[in-house]
């Protein structure tokens, strides 16, 4: 039997230039960002020819919107982190919204994501394989190096974190080599 899981988004506010990366375009965030702020520039990518047009330490905010449960290997979802460490300002946030599902556990729920205007929007969110870990344990872990966390949620299954990007870690890095 499926779990519906109910996320309140209508109380975000995302400001300055926002990076949405995804798997599926949904619209969900892109349209959020534009129904408080027409102005705002929002953008997406979903894969890595699109990569090429990201610029480094331009933006204020990042969004992972249900996107690391579709990447596979924990080095993988680190290296996006090291990039998403390049792509942010000084004091840019990291939101992530994902799924907590652990080794040996399966997810499979529809989500009803509440947006501004009383507008609702659907997705179903399903992962059956049992030797994927997208727990909200080990994302932490991950973000750890570079990222410090402000908030942390978890509700029937789905996690949301909120991280500022730790000042001049690749610096650091480069320095000590």
């Amino acid at each position: 039997m499926k779990k519906e899981v109910q996320l309140e988004l209508h109380k975000e506010v995302f400001k300055g230039n926002v990076l949405d990366i995804g798997i599926h375009n949904n619209g969900i965030i892109y349209n959020m960002c534009k129904h408080f702020n027409k102005d705002l520039e929002v953008e997406y990518i979903s894969g890595k020819e699109e990569e090429k047009n990201i610029k480094d330490e331009f933006y204020d905010s990042c969004i992972l919107f249900f996107t690391l449960n579709n990447i596979c290997f924990n080095l993988n979802k680190r290296n996006l982190f090291k990039k998403i460490y390049n792509y942010l300002n000084e004091g840019g946030c990291l939101y992530i919204w994902d799924i907590d599902k652990g080794y040996n556990r399966v997810f499979n729920s529809n989500i009803k994501i509440l947006l501004p205007n009383a507008e609702v929007k659907n997705i179903n969110l399903k992962d059956l394989n049992m030797f994927h870990d997208n727990s909200k344990e080990t994302m932490l872990k991950l973000l750890e190096e570079y990222f410090n966390l402000i908030d942390l949620e978890e509700k029937e299954g789905v996690y949301y974190i909120k991280a500022s990007k730790k000042n001049n870690i690749l610096n650091k890095e480069s320095n000590n080599k």
